[in-house]
């Protein structure tokens, strides 16, 4: 009996501490977003000048008309041809989600599971 309760004693005093520890980190706001947005594919698909023209006008779209806050990252993490359309995936982030994004990036190895996928992964405790 007395080692039971000594493991309910234990038990309670890890969550007690990390509840605390949880309570006195101060969040930081910061902005990371992922949009996936469509254009419609030059009409010389070929010419890799018209296709990123129209690539740096569907991110200026978003940009003006989607995100609400300042960005310092803007990274293309995935494109695909759907019929006569490209889909487009971006990852936009302000400078405090960019440095959360590197900081997750330096702790796991990959900031994105996808890279990782069938890869055992290192976990820090």
């Amino acid at each position: 009996m007395a080692g039971r309760t000594f493991k309910i004693a234990r038990s309670f005093v890890a969550g007690a501490l990390a509840f605390g520890a949880m309570m006195s980190a101060t969040p930081v706001l910061a902005h990371v977003v992922e949009v996936t947005t469509s254009l419609e594919m030059p009409a010389d698909a070929q010419d890799a000048a018209a296709v990123k023209a129209a690539l740096q006008n569907a991110v200026e779209r978003v940009l003006n008309d989607t995100i609400a806050f300042k960005p310092t990252l803007v990274a293309l993490t995935d494109a695909r041809v759907m019929g006569e359309r490209l889909l487009v995936r971006l990852l936009i982030a302000d400078a405090d989600g960019e440095r959360m994004l590197k900081d997750l990036r330096d702790d796991s190895g990959s900031a994105s599971p996808d890279e990782d996928e069938g890869q055992p992964r290192e976990t820090k405790i």
